[in-house]
């Protein structure tokens, strides 16, 4: 069993980089109540198709989603929705949290996983009401409309309906499944100390 020390420090530096206290702290809820597959054992990609090679082992998504937060923060400023940071990282790191489904049965990444994902966002806040409606929608759609053109309902519109958030997500996430992006990232080491 993955502790919630462990789960925290998985994701510290990509947490530290969401300046509002309180969208830090759900997405903090977010990664805590995520199931332990994806600290023990979650590639990226089972095939190998989709994500490079260093995301392919045990850390895999975890690496992925480290990728993807830094794409964002930078592309967040490119495509003019930098007001709305918080919340777009906030959905960066939650986005893939329910990869395999919320217990994983079949250790492959589940089609409808976007909308699992969504459906933490929905628990966390059902059970805090801690982000206002606007940061709610934000992070909600953009962790639901993450797949793209690939989505499945309830999480299908054309990308030209993407709001800013919603496309600098996909994007972002699109991007970094590419192989010309890598972080320094190992399980057990946390800013080169023994966790």
């Amino acid at each position: 069993m993955i502790s919630v020390k462990e789960k925290e420090a998985t994701f510290k530096e990509e947490l530290e980089l969401i300046f509002d206290d309180t969208i830090r702290e759900f997405t903090r809820l977010c990664v805590i109540f995520s199931p332990d597959y994806f600290f023990e054992d979650c590639p990226a990609s089972t095939s190998g198709k989709y994500h490079p090679i260093d995301e392919l082992g045990p850390d895999g998504t975890i690496i992925h989603t480290k990728k993807v937060v830094t794409v964002a923060y930078e592309l967040c400023r490119a495509m003019e929705c930098e007001h709305n940071r918080d919340e777009i990282l906030a959905a960066c790191i939650i986005h893939d949290l329910r990869k395999k489904g919320k217990v994983s049965t079949t250790g492959h990444t589940l089609k409808e996983h976007p909308n699992l994902a969504a459906e933490l966002v929905e628990e966390v806040q059902s059970d805090t009401q801690m982000l206002s409606n606007k940061s709610f929608k934000i992070i909600k759609n953009s962790v639901g409309y993450h797949y793209g053109q690939w989505g499945t309902d309830p999480w299908v519109k054309p990308l030209t309906e993407y709001t800013l958030e919603e496309q600098c997500v996909f994007l972002s996430d699109y991007i970094a499944s590419k192989k010309c992006f890598s972080v320094n990232y190992r399980r057990g080491i946390h800013n080169g100390i023994g966790l």
